[in-house]
């Protein structure tokens, strides 16, 4: 690959990468104000009853249950709604752009290879394993051992494999709120949590994950 070539395909990768950083935070920041909103007033509720006011309770017709607080459980069950969203877009960014990575580096790959001739040891194969497409890729670049990190979540994530799941916690425990073994059996991927942090983490390994150092020309 000519100094040029091998520019032009890092620049594309890296553009990639920060159009998904830019759907990620258009998509999550709307979750996030409003996450805050709800908790700016949670703590007005509990204000106001500390100083003394109390709810009228709601009684439904249908079923005669009565909701001693129901101010209180519209705001908790907002809040609730507004964490789950906000982590279903963590999880779903870090399984797409490790996806992205997978995809990118099977199309430089083949295009380098095809223009060298080898089409005949091209086996699509060797890409359907991430050992096996990293040994691939090795053959041509450097590449980063953090991109292990990120396969794992994604793997975990996606596929909800409880052993998977398992050696996530016992490498990467602070992905986990709860990590008693019960609550990881019944919640299999659902047990993972996937903060903000962890998302720019994963935007950041996968950046430095593309194809930067050739060690082919």
């Amino acid at each position: 690959m000519s100094s040029n070539e091998f520019n032009l395909s890092n620049h594309m990768y890296i553009s990639k990468i920060s159009r998904y950083r830019e759907i990620y935070e258009r998509s999550v920041k709307p979750a996030e104000e409003q996450l805050t909103e709800v908790e700016r007033q949670i703590d007005a509720y509990n204000l106001r009853v500390k100083c003394g006011y109390k709810e009228i309770p709601l009684i439904s017709g249908d079923t005669g249950v009565t909701n001693l607080f129901p101010e209180e459980a519209r705001l908790h069950d907002y809040k609730g709604i507004c964490i789950d969203v906000i982590g279903s877009i963590n999880k779903n960014t870090i399984v797409t752009i490790y996806h992205f990575w997978e995809r990118y580096w099977f199309d430089i790959i083949k295009g380098k290879e095809f223009k060298e001739g080898k089409e005949k040891d091209f086996q699509y194969g060797d890409f359907q394993y991430h050992d096996s497409l990293k040994k691939r890729i090795s053959k041509h670049y450097e590449i980063s051992e953090k991109i292990e990190k990120i396969k794992d979540v994604a793997i975990s994530l996606k596929h909800g494999n409880r052993r998977n799941i398992r050696n996530l916690l016992n490498t990467y425990p602070d992905l986990f709120e709860r990590k008693d073994d019960f609550f990881i059996s019944c919640f299999g991927a659902d047990a993972i949590f996937i903060k903000r942090r962890d998302v720019e983490e994963a935007f950041e390994i996968v950046s430095n994950s593309g194809p930067q150092k050739p060690l082919t020309s």
